[in-house]
């Protein structure tokens, strides 16, 4: 997996639409158990250069388990081909010395696996670690929802995942990492980090995302920093004569081309981030000529995106699900071929193809090209460098977060090692067997237990790996590098930012109001209403903590 996915894109799509742009502080569900008033956690907004954060984060050193056969420019992520034929055991010792049962919380975009003493799968990875790893695992389309009570009450579990676009609806979640979470500093800070090699394996830049309130609170999930990519259905497409569009004129003809009623199909589900990608707006903030900040939703490209928007709602081009339900899933529709173009992250790719593998061989997703909406020369926008970060729950002692950290230790693992293989794949020969080109391919009992559970306990560097679905890593390095060649360089990069939480709180008001114009059940004419109320709301207030963190860096 290269990033998060998902069928609900609203909570995301407005942390995008706003431009959170790093970690925030705080946003919409509150935690009113999770402050005791004397905490470091402020809501006021903080920012620390990467070179500033140093003295907190793992020194890095690299472990190559296999050489790419397509690196990556740009940024973009290096590419594997094949598999190896052989590989390394990266992690010689089981992290679990006690045996003592492990909880832990992720989400997860696809039907839930047989559970803890009924999976196989479970058994082979927990062996691996040293004790039983007992996984509460939630809806990734509500888990922002679920998140909210979970925090205030202060009932977590060891190990939590939490997805950088949840946080943004989460609010005092600084105070709520300052109560409930360890302080991994002690234990990863510097050359501590060497006892868990894995780990030290992950890029600073990502670390320096899991800091909160002045420590280290979290492992990262390094990304390959693209939010979205628009999606097709190829085999769909083929099917009709369409071909992928390159400015926004052809998009709205495939509406017209694509969308057949009574067949059950519609042209597009959510699309909108795309959209306002293509017609040329920024990711978060750009400066002006006089050099003021501009938010995203100020500029005249995001009213111009709006309006296209609207126009495909109203021509009907969208499907009713979609239109009913901004956070509908859109999976199942995608993947019945009820929508035929859709956004969403890059990881929902092979997620996809492999849900898919063995109802529909002909299944074949592909994503569209970065194209501007007159055919000039497109950007793209740059995500964080980690997406999602797992915290250890506090007070549990010295010798048992070293136990939890050795967990996280070996599902860090990179492509290349036997880790890696596990946690992905099961073991071979009953939940996989290798294709004659080397590649794994699920047999029944892995279609049925084989789940991403484990791999959203911390991450691993970046990667495009899975070559048991023909074309997909030759066609993904192709976009990545297309897309990283024409990436916007945001004015914060570098730059670590908490983002005070009367901004963000912001965010969910607009981004119904937003939903609604689409929809045609609010005037277009709203949206200046809706900017300005932002604006006043917080968002000036923004604007001037944003251009201090600038002026504070020299920029």
């Amino acid at each position: 997996m290269t990033g998060p996915v998902g069928g609900s894109t609203s909570r995301r799509t407005f942390i995008s639409l706003l431009g959170a742009g790093a970690a925030v502080t705080a946003g919409g569900a509150t935690l009113a158990g999770c402050s005791d008033g004397k905490g470091k956690a402020s809501t006021g907004g903080q920012a620390e250069t990467v070179d500033k954060l140093a003295g907190l984060l793992p020194k890095y050193i690299g472990y190559d388990s296999v050489k790419p056969d397509l690196p990556g420019e740009n940024g973009a992520s290096p590419a594997f081909t094949k598999y190896p034929a052989e590989l390394k055991r990266a992690v010689p010792d089981t992290a679990v010395k006690s045996g003592k049962e492990v909880s832990a919380m992720t989400p997860l975009w696809s039907p839930p696996p047989p559970g803890l003493g009924h999976n196989s799968y479970f058994d082979v990875n927990n062996e691996r670690i040293g004790a039983p790893v007992r996984f509460n695992i939630l809806s990734g389309n509500d888990y922002g929802d679920k998140l909210g009570p979970l925090l205030a009450a202060g009932n977590v579990p060891e190990l939590l995942c939490v997805p950088g676009w949840n946080i943004s609806g989460l609010t005092r979640f600084a105070q709520a990492v300052d109560k409930l979470f360890e302080d991994l500093t002690p234990f990863l800070a510097g050359d501590k980090a060497a006892a868990y090699p894995m780990l030290a394996n992950l890029p600073t830049k990502a670390w320096a995302y899991g800091v909160w309130n002045s420590q280290l609170k979290a492992v990262p999930f390094p990304s390959d920093g693209f939010p979205w990519a628009l999606f097709y259905r190829k085999d769909i497409f083929d099917q009709v004569g369409a071909a992928a569009p390159k400015t926004a004129d052809e998009l709205l003809a495939l509406g017209k081309q694509l969308t057949d009623a009574k067949a059950n199909r519609w042209a597009f589900g959510g699309i909108s981030d795309e959209v306002i990608r293509m017609f040329g707006a920024p990711a978060d903030w750009r400066k002006d000529s006089t050099g003021k900040l501009v938010n995203k939703i100020e500029t005249p490209e995001f009213e111009e995106a709006v309006a296209f928007v609207r126009k495909v709602f109203q021509a009907g081009y969208v499907h009713p699900e979609v239109v009913g339900n901004s956070g509908a899933d859109q999976n199942p529709l995608f993947e019945g071929g009820k929508i035929v173009v859709r956004q969403n992250g890059l990881g929902g790719w092979q997620e996809a193809l492999q849900r898919q593998a063995q109802i529909n061989p002909t299944f074949n997703p592909q994503p569209i090209m970065p194209f501007a909406h007159d055919g000039g020369t497109p950007i793209t926008w740059g995500g964080d460098p980690a997406g999602i970060f797992t915290f250890v729950k506090k007070g549990l002692g010295e010798e048992r977060v070293k136990e939890l950290l050795g967990v996280l230790n070996y599902t860090a693992a990179p492509f290349g090692t036997e880790e890696y293989q596990l946690y992905n794949y099961g073991a071979e020969g009953k939940h996989y067997t290798r294709q004659p080109s080397g590649a794994p391919k699920l047999t029944p009992l892995g279609q049925k237990e084989v789940s991403q559970t484990y791999i959203f306990l911390g991450g691993r560097p970046t990667a495009i790996t899975q070559s048991e679905y023909p074309g997909y890593v030759e066609s993904m390095s192709a976009w990545q590098n297309a897309a990283a060649k024409v990436r916007e360089k945001s004015l914060f990069e570098g730059i670590r930012v908490e983002q005070p939480a009367k901004m963000a709180a912001l965010a969910q008001p607009f981004d119904d109001k937003l939903q609604d114009i689409f929809r045609g059940r609010r005037p277009v004419s709203e949206l200046k209403v809706a900017v300005k109320e932002w604006q006043t709301n917080g968002g000036n207030e923004g604007r001037d903590f944003y251009a201090k963190v600038l002026s504070d860096n020299g920029r």
